[in-house]
């Protein structure tokens, strides 16, 4: 076994969660790149494309982008899975990168710091969505409470109550769907920059 089925090798080994079809697509690709740019060594191929995990790395935040593209095609925003992959192998793949320091810690703090945003607006979305509901809960309950004693009070608390749901129910497709948005913005952010990067690293 040569020099590059050996790194070919290794780099399958952190494929694997790609599928069958994309892992060999990747493999074959690389396996003729490294032959046709004629790198007989382990260091001349590592000088090029990097080691096998880092090569790894970029492979699957250029296959999680290609996903998260074909699931947006027809306007509508990816599910927040695919754009969170999105953002995690972008962010892994320039971490790892072999690329100027300076340059990649100045991306890595804009990319965390798009993160953090997104992410803080997502927990205010989900807790004030929470909030909704507890105080739904709560009314009603004192609702009960109070029909006993208070008629009209207690039909006021329900009447609150009823009314919170409705407005928790009515909303929730409405806040998954501003949820994904905002994944997705992130998302696209985090590939405006994985281009850069790319286009970078090519001069």
């Amino acid at each position: 076994m040569n020099e590059r089925q050996k790194y070919i090798n290794d780099l399958s080994i952190y494929l694997r969660q790609l599928t069958d079809e994309e892992r060999n697509d990747a493999l074959e690709f690389y396996d003729e790149y490294i032959a046709d740019a004629g790198l007989e060594t382990r260091t001349a191929i590592e000088e090029r494309l990097g080691t096998p995990r880092q090569l790894s790395h970029k492979i699957l935040a250029d296959y999680s982008i290609k996903a998260n593209n074909e699931s947006i095609k027809e306007g509508h925003p990816a599910s927040p899975h695919s754009s969170w992959r999105v953002f995690w192998w972008v962010l892994v793949a320039i971490i790892t990168s072999p690329i100027t320091f300076g340059l990649g810690i100045a991306v890595l703090a804009l990319l965390l710091a798009a993160g953090g945003v997104a992410l803080s607006l997502i927990v205010g979305i989900v807790a004030l969505i929470f909030g909704v509901a507890v105080i739904a809960i709560v009314s009603l309950y004192i609702g009960i409470g109070l029909l006993a004693t208070n008629l009209f009070s207690g039909l006021f608390y329900l009447g609150l109550g009823v009314t919170l749901i409705g407005l928790f129910l009515v909303c929730l497709p409405l806040i998954y769907w501003l949820i994904r948005v905002i994944v997705q913005g992130i998302a696209n952010f985090a590939k405006f920059i994985y281009a850069k990067v790319q286009a970078r690293r090519k001069k």
